[in-house]
């Protein structure tokens, strides 16, 4: 990738989301990131100085997910590289209904939100990560896949790329210790950190 970018960064705890940051900021791109909370954004923001910039989003509820698109391509740029399909846990029912809401819904939403800017711009790239790690994570996942792949055939008339993320397992701060997502050569093939 040559040239500095934004990258939205929709779900960002400890996990891929946070590699996916990582990397970006290695090649000296901005990163935005969706955050549960106010101590999170607080975080990641003292991470990387003028690099880092969060925006508090329950992706599940897709409530504040335009408005928070919105000003972050007002305030900080247009957003040009997308990241969405974070992993994060389960374990009931409820469980499991929160995370289709949040891997299948949600994600879909953030995808609509960011969309029109970059139809308008001609260019942008979207990412939605996804695996088989368990048998409930992969229903919704499936789901997700689907809709990309329709998706990248409407969007690609307009210079919007989409990528679906199947990759291999490596640790993080999430899984404390069990394997979950991050591919081989690195987020979006960005070098590895120096």
């Amino acid at each position: 990738m040559t040239g500095s970018k934004t990258f939205l960064v929709a779900g960002l705890g400890g996990g891929s989301g946070r590699a996916f940051a990582e990397r970006a900021w290695e090649s000296g791109h901005r990163v935005v990131g969706f955050v549960r909370g106010a101590e999170q954004a607080a975080e990641f923001e003292a991470s990387r100085p003028g690099l880092a910039f969060a925006r508090v989003v329950d992706i599940g509820s897709a409530t504040g997910i335009e408005p928070a698109v919105r000003s972050i391509e007002d305030d900080i740029a247009p957003i040009d590289v997308l990241v969405a399909g974070m992993d994060h846990g389960e374990s009931t029912v409820d469980d499991l209904r929160r995370r289709r809401d949040i891997d299948v819904f949600g994600t879909v939403a953030v995808v609509k939100a960011v969309l029109p800017g970059m139809r308008s711009r001609r260019g942008g790239t979207v990412v939605v990560v996804t695996s088989d790690a368990t048998p409930s994570y992969h229903g919704s996942k499936f789901a997700l896949v689907g809709i990309m792949l329709s998706l990248a055939t409407e969007v690609a008339p307009f210079g919007v790329r989409v990528t679906v993320v199947g990759p291999d397992a490596f640790r993080t701060a999430w899984s404390d210790g069990a394997l979950v997502l991050e591919s081989d050569d690195g987020p979006l093939a960005l070098p590895p950190p120096r």
